[in-house]
């Protein structure tokens, strides 16, 4: 893997984690933390989304 994918690889990891914890806070049956999840979740993805366009910016 080169840099621009791994830093890309690195917010899908970190948008991972936010399922996890998602799936965690329905397991024990607390509303807190699966909301902690899915915020966790969103900026993951949105991270990713907003360094993949840098990314192919830099490429043009």
């Amino acid at each position: 893997m080169n840099d621009k994918q791994k830093a890309v690889f690195k917010q899908l990891q970190l948008a991972g984690l936010g399922i996890v914890i998602i799936v965690f806070g329905l397991l024990y049956q607390e509303k807190a933390i699966s909301i902690v999840g899915i915020f966790i979740l969103i900026f993951g993805l949105l991270r990713t989304y907003y360094i993949k366009k840098i990314i192919d910016k830099l490429d043009e």
